[in-house]
Parts: C-alpha cells; sequence; structure tokens
C-alpha cells in the first residue's frame, strides 16, 4: 500500500514540500503595490493639513510586501 521509504521519514507528507500557489507568488506584489498608492495618497494628504496616518500605513504595507517576497524567495530556494 505505502512503500517502506515513506514510513521512514519522520515528517509528515503535509510538511515536505511546498506546492505552487499563486497567492503565494503573486500576494507580496500588491501588498508592495497598495502600500506605494497609500503612501502616496498619505504625502499629498500630509501637504494639504492632514495627518500621517495614511503613509506610515502605506510605508508599512510596502515594507512587508519586501519582507514576503524575501521570505518566499528562501523558502523555495530551500525547496520547501
Amino acid at each position: 500500500m505505502s512503500d517502506g521509504d515513506e514510513e521512514a521519514d519522520e515528517t509528515p507528507r503535509r510538511f515536505r514540500t511546498l506546492r505552487p500557489n499563486p497567492f503565494r507568488e503573486v500576494l507580496p506584489w500588491i501588498v508592495v503595490g497598495v502600500g506605494v498608492i497609500q503612501a502616496v495618497r498619505g504625502g499629498i494628504d500630509l501637504a494639504h493639513g492632514g495627518g500621517p496616518g495614511t503613509m506610515v500605513i502605506g510605508i508599512g504595507l510596502a515594507v512587508l510586501g519586501i519582507v514576503l517576497f524575501v521570505i518566499n524567495r528562501w523558502q523555495a530556494r530551500r525547496g520547501l
């Protein structure tokens, strides 16, 4: 029913390989794009007397998207 070498590996089957997932590949770029748009809107609003909240959130989203992209590339290189 199952191979003997598969039973020898103690790692659960669901953790052995990371299957391709379009959301994992595209989502960091979407987050960076939304972050840049929010940062620009926040900068324009700040120039017209608004608060810096939108700009800070936009910068945070852009940084989060870049970090997610780096982590995804690291996982792909490791074969996870």
